[in-house]
């Protein structure tokens, strides 16, 4: 799950009521905004491959994904908080990252509106021994982020003033890399006694693709225990309080496609949605959206001079 600074202010004009889950005015963001494989999420009936087995191929193609030395991932964030009509937050994420090796490069663009404050285009690399980072904040640089960092809905393009030059990383350069290399969800997926009742674990193939998906049980009772971290990270960042906070159908949804690539089974895309409502000091309903997709290729990543800036 990605970070959001989001804290959700109290409106005193507005007129507070209960709204039921509802879908974003502008555009649904919990539809398909990067993934291009039209057979993506489908699940006919007419093409499964085997009645089970699903999440322990994703497993499978997790620890995969970590033991992999070159590919690229490209990943899209979209999130809104709103009550009714009235929208509170949104945040758009663009995210580049090459493994290389024992190297790490990570670029990302936040664009945030509202209460969110996040809006910032960020760097991180590990050279196999030493991190640098490079955060340019519009925020803290007095600048207009609706200016500094630019999100166009339309043409779904990200940009950036600038980009700040590295500079050493002091934070926890193992967890940090955890988080860049390994880090697939917060949730803890690994167990099959933390999948939902509704978690379909057949898997369907169309051509060479695999495609199957991974339904998590997150009933409040799970949010708070198995679960607790991501719930923490909801409600930190979101500002809601605990009392009221659930999450539509108790369910999480991350879908995939995967294929053998070199004799080892690959993500090559994912998709997480969450749908999630909670309270706001015990009185306005927020409802949240987002979603988050990525998709990967193996082989071909190369980490450029023109990335590492200062200290190519």
């Amino acid at each position: 799950m990605k970070k959001l600074c989001v804290s959700i202010l109290l409106v005193v004009t507005l007129i507070v009521g209960a709204f039921a889950f509802a879908g974003c005015q502008e555009r649904d963001i919990t539809q398909l905004i990067l993934i291009e494989d039209e057979n993506f999420a489908k699940y006919d009936s007419t093409t499964v491959a085997q009645d089970s087995g699903a999440h322990d191929l994703i497993v499978e193609a997790y620890n995969n994904w970590i033991a992999s030395t070159n590919y690229t991932r490209q990943e899209r964030f979209s999130f809104k908080a709103f009550n009714g009509a009235l929208d509170f937050a949104t945040r758009e994420t663009k995210l580049t990252r090459k493994i290389v090796d024992d190297k790490i490069y990570s670029q990302e663009i936040i664009v945030g509106t509202g209460e969110d404050k996040g809006s910032c285009a960020k760097k991180y690399y590990f050279d196999g021994a030493n991190a640098f980072e490079s955060n340019y904040n519009s925020d803290d640089k007095g600048f207009s982020r609706r200016t500094s960092v630019k999100y166009n809905r339309e043409t779904d393009e990200f940009m950036t003033e600038k980009w700040e030059d590295f500079v050493a990383f002091e934070g926890d350069v193992e967890q940090e890399n955890y988080l860049y290399k390994d880090q697939l969800t917060t949730y803890n997926f690994f167990k099959k006694e933390n999948l939902s009742p509704k978690h379909d674990d057949k898997i369907y193939k169309v051509g060479d693709t695999y495609y199957c998906s991974m339904s998590l049980n997150c009933t409040p009772e799970m949010m708070q225990t198995e679960f607790r971290v991501a719930l923490d990270d909801f409600l930190n960042q979101t500002g809601a309080d605990e009392e009221g906070f659930a999450i539509k159908d108790d369910v999480v949804v991350l879908d995939f496609a995967i294929k053998e690539i070199d004799g080892a089974m690959q993500f090559v895309a994912w998709r997480r949605t969450e749908i999630y409502s909670g309270k706001y000091k015990g009185v306005l309903t927020i409802n949240c959206e987002q979603v988050c997709e990525s998709v990967y290729t193996y082989g071909d990543a190369e980490i450029t001079a023109e990335e590492l800036q200062n200290i190519a």
